[in-house]
């Protein structure tokens, strides 16, 4: 897979927080609190050389339910002996909820993935500027197309400020079909248009299967609803919403028509009955074990989803509004920063950059993510090749667009889920949908 390309950079997702930072890794100027001048200090140049005649130990928090961020702390420990790494894994939910008073603590671990709502650590200066460290690093090249996390002083707003970390993978959505059955029913895939996926949704219906495998429970319709919101409404649009700008809007009639669309499609009975009382990860594991047709999800999922239908999972791009149009979709990435009560910020640093080595690249494509080193992923066959694939398509057209629910307001992802779960249910139109989630962005931003 050949490199991407930097007109992408902009639209590069962070991990679960929706964070974009510039290119360009900005200079700190401030000291930050809870360890020496000496390690924290991101006001002049800072060594990149890593102690091998003491012994270390660093504390990683995270919530990657894959093989990747085991199989980075792997490799690092063994790359450098001297250092022991403590891994605190924590389940999705339980991390959003718990990971700034984790970060808080006098105890904080030195690296956790970043993820919605830790901007709130910044104005605290809990977090560490690693701007420096990226200067010596060189993330700049290391990381091509894959912008970092950069916030303002206050946190509200990313994509300018100060850098705070880097990602080891990128994520990003598309649409898995059970080959066999497409085969049975004499489904033409991929669909051309949006349209023509609808039309293969309703001739899945009319042989009574299920369409479209989804969970509710914990919001996961947000996945169909951000990948029709990457089709529908124009990037300058989305990512305005997204990074935080204060005159931006998502009550636009683009959006409107993907929460129209999405409506449509439970309405329908296209998608898993009772959606609401599905959760997202049971949505995967049914659609795994052969349960329907076609599932909207991230790459996160192609393990999964390979294990359990093995030569018989296939994967596309969601399909543009028109035919021939350029591919969108939303991706995101995991992420890590350094606390700035670390006693061991370059031992830290040296974890993040050894996210971009070759020797790490392998290890996030088997886990189903796309390397900072994309040149250095070995090439895969079967769903993950497809995936793979799908993914040089995405970059070839710049497509990648940021989740909504991880930018723009600490609270963004509980108000998505409430107001998913209002629309599935219909208990909510889409103007009132839209309207309750601008509503959040307004209470935080103005």
């Amino acid at each position: 897979m050949s490199s991407i390309p930097s007109s992408l950079s902009r639209r590069t997702f962070l991990a679960a927080t929706g964070a974009v930072g510039a290119a360009a890794l900005t200079a700190c100027s401030d000291l930050t609190p809870g360890a020496s001048s000496s390690e924290q200090s991101s006001a002049g140049p800072v060594s990149t050389a890593v102690p091998a005649d003491k012994k270390i130990t660093l504390v990683v928090a995270d919530a990657d339910d894959t093989t990747m961020t085991p199989g980075l702390i792997a490799a690092f420990r063994e790359k450098h002996p001297n250092i022991k790494v403590n891994r605190q894994y924590t389940g999705w939910d339980d991390y959003l909820k718990s990971i700034n008073t984790t970060m808080s603590a006098d105890s904080a671990p030195d690296i956790a993935q970043f993820t919605s709502g830790m901007q709130n650590l910044v104005p605290g200066r809990l977090l560490l500027k690693v701007g420096e460290y990226g200067k010596a690093y060189g993330w700049a090249k290391k990381f091509p197309g894959l912008d970092q996390i950069t916030l303002t002083p206050d946190g509200k707003t990313v994509g300018t400020g100060d850098l705070y970390g880097v990602g080891a993978g990128l994520s990003f959505e598309g649409v898995y079909y059970n080959k066999a059955k497409a085969r049975k029913l004499g489904l033409t895939v991929p669909p051309a248009t949006l349209e023509d996926l609808e039309a293969l949704f309703a001739k899945v219906k009319a042989a009574g299967e299920t369409a479209l495998v989804a969970g509710n429970l914990d919001g996961g319709l947000n996945h169909p609803f951000n990948v029709l919101l990457s089709a529908y409404l124009t990037p300058k649009d989305r990512e305005a919403w997204a990074y935080g700008q204060q005159s931006a809007t998502i009550e636009l009639p683009e959006a409107e028509k993907a929460a129209e669309t999405l409506q449509r499609w439970v309405d329908k009975g296209y998608v898993t009955p009772k959606v609401n009382g599905v959760s997202d990860n049971d949505a995967t594991a049914a659609f795994a074990k052969g349960e329907g047709v076609f599932r909207i999800s991230g790459n996160w999922a192609a393990a999964a989803v390979a294990k359990g239908l093995g030569e018989g999972a296939g994967y596309f791009n969601m399909p543009p509004v028109t035919s021939g149009g350029k591919l969108r979709t939303t991706g995101a990435g995991v992420y890590y920063c350094v606390s700035s009560k670390s006693k061991n910020a370059a031992a830290a640093a040296a974890f993040l950059d050894f996210a971009a080595s070759a020797q790490a690249a392998a290890i996030t494509a088997k886990a189903g993510f796309m390397a900072p080193d994309a040149g250095a992923m070995p090439s895969q066959s079967g769903l993950l090749g497809d995936v793979q694939k799908g993914w040089q398509t995405i970059v070839a057209d710049a497509g990648l667009q940021p989740f909504i629910q991880n930018a723009s307001t600490p609270t963004m992802g509980d108000t998505l889920t409430t107001q998913l779960q209002l629309l599935a249910g219909g208990k909510a139109t889409p103007e009132k949908f839209l309207t309750g989630l601008q509503t959040d962005f307004e209470n935080y931003h103005k």
